[in-house]
């Protein structure tokens, strides 16, 4: 792999073409020896049934939310029933970046994927909400290991020009799991029950170690392959991770509690939010001090691939979970829909993330830039001007390379149509909007992640998508949980609107999908109107995360894919 990344100057190749602009000091491609043959197609279809397994995992509990909240009489916990993951996987993102720089990768790979799978099968066994909610957070640690090993394994075998489409493959096996998890799950529920969703992934894990196990040589970091475990141990921060945990443990529990369990202005809301200021303090001072020896080494969180991919993925992954949890409760609470019939209603969601991430890998591998550097050739082709003194005789526009500021136009509108949704509109509005929506995000998904594939050192590749790993699943979960608080705040205002003489805490302490049964059908509807407008308000969340990310795609910086 190239040792070295650097931005070719326009000013010092004038005369070059753009499209022939590349990433400089990189070795030519015959110099590196990639996997070949049987061990190529096993390894890689190793990484896409863990992806698969991964993705199912991420979207069946979507799935299953109202069955949980009837069988654990509650829906206060259901931000934590995704933030647990997202907030583990996040915190210890960072610890697994540098642990692949240090160890070998397969055996981490192969020991996050244990982890994963005692998460799932305490998550199945668990009979009350804070045995499910450890299971979720177990599950998240193994995620956490899985992400970059997928990535790191990936920059091994194939040469910068071809990871943006094995990138997409992988990916959209890891899509394939999210858009087939609806159908999957609310069979699963309607016929099992809702333990049924994660024990699938206990014979789908022992599948997935097999092929790991016989299918994937040993990937050693070259930089640290002789280097004593003592020596190793001592390049590793194990107190930056102690403090960034209990750090973003104190933020959630903040915006969780407060305006609904607690007053903004109570002390424990207060003190929560002090403790995560002062943790994340002295996390940043730890970074500062241990400088390469941190998880998190200032030198790569100054890059600004790193930083402006961080905020694009964090946005991009919180609208999307934000929209499925929230639409998920649309169809089976209030509509009250099965979970097999929900399931083929957010259908086109999935289908759409895996069509716009497809075309948006494909696209980068074809057209050769992932960002903007291609939007001004393109208009310029667009209008048939001279590009750096030469002439395209055809008129074919590339604006759709663009992919991650088409993520940033489309988005916002795709998630203010949701909005409009009304309680008495057929629910094949709701679908329809819902694929729009996962086009949008999809054509950008992967951007971020390509583009540190092809910035990157390869030393550095693995804390680079941690980063951005964190920064997704921080997104996802600190919004799960800003929706949450706004969902219930909402829900109780909403309800003593349309209907007064209804006790909000019965309905709370009931499941979505008890609403029917613990309500007079004199009453039903008024009921079902004020959760329909406490779930159309909290879909606003969305359109200002997807405004909000044009920051992340229209700074990231260009590079070149196509020769390297």
């Amino acid at each position: 792999m190239a040792n070295n990344v650097a931005p070719t100057s326009n000013a010092g190749d004038s005369s070059r073409p753009l499209d022939q602009l590349s990433i400089q000091d990189a070795p030519a491609v015959s110099e590196i020896s990639y996997p070949q043959g049987v061990k190529l197609q096993t390894t890689v279809a190793s990484l896409c049934i863990v992806s698969l397994l991964y993705g199912l995992d991420l979207a069946i509990v979507a799935a299953a939310l109202p069955s949980l909240t009837n069988y654990f009489q509650s829906i206060k916990d259901i931000g934590w029933y995704s933030s647990a993951y997202s907030i583990i996987f996040a915190s210890f993102g960072f610890l697994f970046g540098k642990l692949y720089g240090l160890f070998p990768a397969k055996r981490l790979y192969m020991a996050s994927l244990c982890i994963f799978e005692l998460g799932s099968l305490v998550c199945t066994l668990a009979k009350s909400s804070p045995v499910f909610i450890v299971g979720r957070a177990i599950a998240g640690l193994g995620a956490a290991g899985l992400s970059p090993g997928s990535v790191v394994i990936l920059s091994h075998c194939f040469p910068r020009n071809k990871l943006p489409i094995w990138t997409t493959v992988v990916a959209s096996s890891q899509l394939f799991g999210i858009v087939g998890a609806p159908i999957i799950g609310g069979g699963l529920i309607d016929w099992l029950g809702w333990r049924a969703c994660f024990g699938i992934n206990i014979p789908l894990g022992v599948a997935a170690f097999a092929f790991v196990a016989f299918g994937l040589d040993s990937v050693d970091s070259e930089a640290n392959h002789n280097l004593s475990l003592k020596a190793k141990l001592e390049k590793f921060d194990w107190f930056g991770t102690l403090l960034i945990v209990p750090g973003l443990i104190s933020l959630l529990l903040a915006l969780q509690w407060g305006g609904s369990t607690y007053g903004w202005k109570d002390a424990r809301i207060i003190v929560l939010f002090v403790l995560f200021a002062v943790l994340l303090a002295a996390f940043g001072w730890c970074q500062y001090r241990l400088q390469d020896k941190a998880i998190l080494p200032p030198r790569i969180l100054r890059k600004r691939t790193v930083l402006t991919g961080a905020w694009f993925s964090s946005c991009v992954e919180a609208i999307l979970s934000v929209t499925e949890y929230y639409i998920s409760i649309y169809f089976q609470g209030i509509k009250g829909y099965t979970a097999t019939r929900s399931g083929l209603f957010i259908l086109p969601l999935l289908a759409g993330i895996a069509a716009g991430n497809l075309l948006g890998g494909l696209g980068t591998t074809w057209l050769g830039y992932y960002n903007r550097k291609s939007l001004r050739i393109g208009i310029n082709r667009a209008l048939c001007r001279p590009v750096n003194g030469g002439f395209f005789a055809t008129c074919i526009t590339d604006l759709e390379t663009a992919f991650m500021l088409a993520t940033t136009i489309l988005a916002p509108v795709a998630s203010g149509l949701l909005t409009t949704i009304e309680f008495d509109e057929s629910a094949s509005k709701a679908a329809a909007l819902l694929g729009f929506l996962g086009i949008a995000a999809g054509l950008g998904l992967q951007g971020p992640v390509v583009a540190l594939q092809t910035t990157m050192k390869q030393p550095d590749l693995s804390v680079g998508v941690a980063v951005t790993g964190f920064g997704a699943t921080l997104g996802s979960a600190v919004w799960i949980v800003v929706s949450t608080a706004v969902f219930h705040s909402r829900l109780t205002t909403e309800i003593a609107q349309h209907s007064p003489s209804v006790n909000i805490t019965l309905l709370e302490s009931a499941g979505l999908s008890e609403i029917r049964n613990i309500v007079g059908s004199d009453r039903l509807r008024d009921v079902l109107l004020g959760y329909d407008e406490a779930l159309v308000q909290t879909l606003y969340l969305p359109v200002g995360l997807a405004v909000a990310s044009i920051v992340g795609s229209a700074l990231l910086e260009w590079r070149s894919v196509k020769t390297q």
